[in-house]
């Protein structure tokens, strides 16, 4: 959440006016919107004339910053110096605010050690560490990067006495700011960094660990997933389990790419098991590399299983072990499934059949073109794509224009590979067809794109001036500027006479429609 609405645009232009009551109040509802990317806005207005309007401002930031995630203060921190007075009152503001730093209150102090003035931040982090209180801490990891060195030394020697476990819950409910030093490139930030992963790691940090495994942020989660496993003694197989059993995917997936390194035994083969149950494909297909390699046996009916996997990586694992054992071609193996009884894998099926079988199957996978289900028929098209796309031709274009968006954008993605296979003129019909439902436009667009350089040019400058949306004259548009601004060798062959002449009368018919700069590239390319 990074851009204001339009409606917080109007709620902050509402502040502009009004009386000292009602802007207050509008203050009071904006802190309450958990909009954080509010802040930057609000600042100014704690320097306002009336003092309702300052605490009001200061409470609404107040608000706010709770609702900002850790990670988003390095955005803020960034956005917060957007706003400075004219350059006449720079020193008279500097002062003013130097002088009256330690009567500032706490959301200001922390505005403050983001300020665009140096001296201002360099009070700020000064009083923050006089005053030695818990939520300075994200404020002088900020300043670890600032750019005034004697600010950055100012907050490390300060940060560095709290490498202590009785401050272990700090670091982590702020350990992503420490790993953004890895990306910084003011100091050298190594050997703090590892200072506090070394802090972290000591047994006296296991219980702040234990509930960062368990914190409502992924970031926090996955970061003490990792260095619990690095932690004095822990329970490897304990945390492996926990996080395969994590809600968040990455997670999962960190856990699976290790899984056979930290566990072994029973424990190994029942983490192999439960991953085959996972929503996420590639924790699936990991969880069957190992499963095949290092138990066989258990593994042999879930490979078979893993054949009809809706995915294709999936499948692509459990055919590369199979084959140990499979007596027929895969192929075979899939019109069995194709032609049985149980047609609840027949997508994959025809997947499989579309991926291993040959053009002679295409017969077969076309027979099924007008299935009921949408996954069956979009499982057609790829088959038919990848097995005989050159006869097929016609059942792309009519799936292109099917009410489907989801049939659609596959006959495209067919299309794309094949563009010969749809003719021009049937292209420009359905671009120029009021009735064209905007998917289906989309994915001509998207083919036009796949086209040889000089067809494509052709076919947008002629459906440019015709188009009766603004979204698809803005979508030409953008696609003729693509084709311009990255030419590449295709642009060079010859063009014949009559084909220049008719590139540069379409491009005539279209000078209202393109802006100066984009006329002449193009004519020029034309050249």
């Amino acid at each position: 959440m990074r851009q204001l609405t339009s409606e917080l645009r109007h709620k902050l232009d509402q502040l502009e006016t009004g009386t000292v009551r009602e802007i207050a109040e509008q203050l009071r509802h904006l802190g309450q919107s958990g909009e954080y990317i509010l802040i930057p806005s609000l600042l100014r207005l704690m320097d306002d004339d009336s003092l309702v309007i300052r605490q009001a401002a200061e409470q609404a930031v107040a608000r706010l910053i709770e609702a900002c995630p850790v990670s988003e203060l390095v955005w803020l921190n960034e956005h917060v110096r957007e706003w400075r007075p004219s350059p006449v009152i720079w020193k008279r503001v500097v002062e003013r605010e130097v002088h009256k730093i330690d009567q500032a209150s706490t959301i200001r102090l922390s505005m403050l050690t983001m300020h665009w003035s140096g001296y201002i931040r360099e009070a700020a982090v000064k009083r923050m560490i006089r005053e030695d209180e818990s939520y300075s801490f994200p404020y002088l990891l900020l300043r670890l990067n600032d750019w005034v060195p004697e600010i950055r030394q100012l907050a490390r020697a300060a940060l560095e006495l709290k490498l202590k476990p009785e401050h272990a819950k700090l670091w982590m409910e702020n350990i992503m700011l420490v790993e953004r030093l890895r990306i910084c490139g003011r100091d050298s930030f190594e050997s703090f960094i590892e200072s506090v992963h070394h802090l972290l790691r000591q047994k006296e940090c296991r219980f702040v660990l234990h509930n960062a495994r368990v914190s409502p942020e992924p970031s926090i989660r996955q970061f003490a997933f990792r260095i619990s496993l690095e932690a004095e003694g822990t329970d490897a197989g304990m945390i492996m389990e926990q996080a395969l059993r994590d809600e968040n995917p990455a997670i999962r997936r960190w856990a699976a790419q290790r899984v056979d390194r930290m566990l072994s035994g029973q424990k190994l083969r029942e983490a192999l098991l439960g991953m085959q149950l996972d929503s996420v494909p590639s924790i699936r297909r990991e969880g069957l590399a190992v499963l095949a390699t290092m138990y066989p046996d258990d593994a042999k009916a879930i490979i078979m299983d893993r054949l009809l996997d809706s995915n294709l990586p999936v499948r692509d694992t459990a055919r590369r072990y199979a084959k140990r054992w499979m007596n027929v071609s895969y192929a075979e193996w899939y019109l069995d499934v194709i032609w049985g009884d149980d047609q609840h894998h027949l997508a994959a099926a025809i997947s499989g059949l579309g991926e291993t079988g040959d053009k002679a199957d295409a017969e077969v996978l076309y027979e099924y073109a007008k299935h009921p289900s949408i996954a069956v028929r979009k499982a057609v098209i790829r088959g038919l794509m990848r097995l005989d796309a050159s006869s097929y031709g016609t059942h792309f274009v009519d799936s292109l224009k099917s009410p489907q968006s989801g049939i659609s954008r596959e006959a495209c993605r067919a299309l794309m590979h094949h563009p010969y296979l749809i003719q021009p003129d049937v292209m420009a019909d359905l671009l120029s067809d009021p009735d064209a439902l905007p998917h289906v436009v989309r994915n001509v667009l998207r083919i036009i794109s796949s086209m040889s350089k000089w067809n494509q040019v052709g076919l947008l400058l002629q459906q440019l001036p015709a188009a009766r949306h603004e979204w698809v004259k803005q979508a030409i548009h953008r696609q003729l500027y693509n084709w311009a601004r990255y030419p590449n060798r295709s642009y060079g062959g010859r063009l014949s006479v009559a084909e220049r002449g008719r590139l540069h009368k379409l491009l005539s018919l279209c000078g209202q429609e393109l802006d100066g700069d984009l006329l002449h590239r193009l004519e020029w390319l034309m050249q």
